[in-house]
């Protein structure tokens, strides 16, 4: 019950956080946020207390980290006083038992391997998990509240985090993606979710099974996650459906932005700050600052996320930042002959060229050369294989890159439960 009672308190609270007129407004709503977090959680924390001198935090002397700097200062980062090697060995009994309820010491524990496949611990106390699913009510799954939805949650790995949606306006049911694809069709066909949240691979694989008459569910709402949600998987998949999805921008490093009714993915800034290093005009990589965590706080913390910035305001009328698109890691970017091709203008091209597949990788396994796996149906398969020939020829051929080599596979080199990357670069 006093679980419950957070959830509500927070919800509330989310729901009263004030709607900014101006970016100067967000601005100085992060300032004062920034400065009290500083002060309550950060000087809990030997890594970050180092930057607090004569009462005050000194925001500018704070290095920026990564990933690996992060797992490395794991210990003295977090404020729970729990060592990486008590978390990591938690972590892995549970991927192994695939029981995800353990705690240590009230605090939950979740290992994510991304899509980089590094490990990555990430910490959440009882009161970030309330914190975590008022704003998931608030801003993905809106409540019904005289009728009580059911939601199925596609995951590599459950975690309480994520189990504490299940209320008496939530049933929450997990769907292991290690388990073959045809049984868990089959559950999910019984249980008929209402809610039906899952990566766009998986998303794109119940699409095809409802197109086939294998499923015959018909969720109100769909929602995408982990993955980069290309813009024809987004159509494929909502014409089957017959609803738009919502798209929420959630890793390892926090809930950090969710589409909007028209469709706009805008970043969470009322509680996380959101630095740019710039690759291009309107291309830059995030660097986060999230006010709201306590258990394992992230301050200029630069994720290898390639984000799109977009250039005219949103419909919505939300002043928190409005981004284009999600492009991807910064390793899903290919680098031929010294020039960089970003892999959502590969994407466009083959939906303009065919969509005579079931799914595809493009990899660059070497300084000019590119390995394509595809699946289709073999009557298909020399059709469009031509059509990727044709398509990546020409694309390469305006980009001024000679020389690249196609290999083309007929198998995906992918593993079961493993977030799906159509394009990288592997060398």
């Amino acid at each position: 019950m006093r679980f419950k009672l957070k959830i509500l308190i927070y919800w509330l609270q989310i729901l009263l956080l004030p709607k900014f007129r101006s970016r100067k407004a967000i601005d100085d709503f992060q300032k004062k946020r920034m400065n009290v977090f500083a002060k309550k959680i950060l000087t809990k924390s030997k890594f970050y207390r180092a930057f607090m001198l004569n009462g005050q935090f000194d925001w500018q002397a704070v290095p920026q980290i990564t990933k690996t700097e992060f797992m490395e200062a794991f210990d003295s980062i977090n404020t729970c006083q729990i060592s990486i090697d008590v978390a990591m060995k938690l972590a892995l009994e549970a991927e192994v038992s695939r029981d995800f309820k353990n705690k240590i010491n009230g605090i939950t524990v979740g290992l994510s391997t991304g899509t980089s496949g590094k490990r990555a611990l990430f910490l959440v106390s009882e009161n970030e998990r309330a914190w975590w699913v008022a704003l998931v009510m608030a801003r993905v799954m809106k409540p019904k509240f005289f009728k009580k939805q059911k939601v199925a949650f596609f995951l590599r790995a459950n975690s309480n985090l994520y189990a504490s949606v299940a209320s008496n306006l939530f049933e929450f049911r997990y769907f292991d993606i290690f388990k073959p694809i045809s049984g868990l069709l089959e559950e999910l066909s019984d249980y008929s979710p209402d809610i039906l949240a899952a990566q766009p691979s998986i998303l794109m694989d119940i699409a095809d099974a409802k197109r086939k008459k294998f499923v015959s569910i018909c969720p109100i709402q769909l929602i995408s996650f982990a993955e980069v949600l290309h813009q024809q998987d987004k159509e494929c998949i909502e014409s089957v459906f017959g609803v738009p999805i919502t798209e929420v921008y959630q890793c390892t490093e926090g809930f950090l932005g969710v589409s909007c009714e028209y469709g706009t993915m805008h970043l969470n800034e009322d509680f996380i700050r959101f630095d740019k290093e710039w690759i291009d005009e309107d291309k830059f990589y995030p660097i986060i600052t999230d006010f709201s965590r306590q258990s394992q706080p992230m301050v200029n913390y630069k994720l290898n996320d390639i984000l799109q910035l977009r250039k005219t305001e949103c419909a919505c009328g939300s002043k928190l930042l409005a981004i284009e698109k999600i492009i991807g890691r910064d390793d899903d970017v290919l680098l031929l002959d010294n020039k960089k091709v970003f892999p959502d203008l590969i994407a466009r091209r083959i939906a303009i060229a065919t969509n005579a597949f079931q799914k595809y990788t493009i990899a660059q396994v070497g300084k000019n050369k590119l390995e394509v796996c595809l699946e289709t149906e073999e009557t298909e398969w020399e059709q469009a294989r031509q059509a990727f020939e044709y398509a990546l020829n020409n694309l390469l051929r305006e980009q001024g890159i000679l020389g690249t080599t196609l290999e083309f596979k007929s198998k995906l080199n992918t593993i079961q439960g493993n977030k799906l990357r159509k394009i990288k670069r592997d060398i």
